[in-house]
């Protein structure tokens, strides 16, 4: 229970200070994937705007907009359509939380994207060396994804592309 606190409070930190850089640069074609890991196990949070998840940024208009909408929340679902990490580690989702959330100011829709939270309980976190993105086979629009994590030996950043997809821990 208090590793999970920990891990809540460290990724509110991080997600406040993405959060405070991403309302002064919303970046079509970028994703965010925040991660945590601790001796339990791991904490992602991702994030992409609508437009490169679904082809459109605005609240759903259609019965189709909004099909497509779910279609995504499925796929999203599932960690794997983001990221994976080493079998080895022997990790299993623990929990999974998806949105599609618009963001206003002043009455107008500035900013409309995609949140998935992944917690993940590891047999062996000794074994999380690296972190594969997927991202990109699921989701062609998107051109890069920021990462940074945060692990009992320091914190690591990296810029991954299509063409740069693994992140050694």
């Amino acid at each position: 229970m208090v590793t999970k606190i920990l891990k809540l409070s460290v990724l509110s930190f991080i997600a406040f200070s993405f959060s405070a850089k991403a309302e002064d640069a919303h970046v079509h074609g970028e994703a965010v994937l925040e991660v945590v890991i601790d001796d339990a196990g791991a904490l992602l949070r991702f994030e992409a705007p609508a437009v490169d998840i679904v082809g459109f940024e605005y609240l759903p208009k259609t019965d189709e907009e909004q099909q497509a909408i779910d279609a995504k929340i499925t796929l999203l679902g599932d960690m794997s359509s983001v990221a994976m990490v080493p079998d080895a580690a022997g990790c299993v989702l623990a929990e999974v939380h998806v949105d599609f959330e618009a963001e206003e100011h002043e009455g107008e829709v500035e900013h409309i994207a995609f949140h998935a939270e992944y917690e993940l309980d590891c047999a062996d976190v000794s074994a999380l060396t690296y972190l594969q993105a997927t991202v990109f086979d699921q989701f062609p629009a998107l051109e890069e994804m920021d990462v940074e994590v945060v692990m009992p030996t320091g914190q690591k950043g990296a810029h991954l592309e299509p063409d740069r997809t693994k992140l050694e821990l």
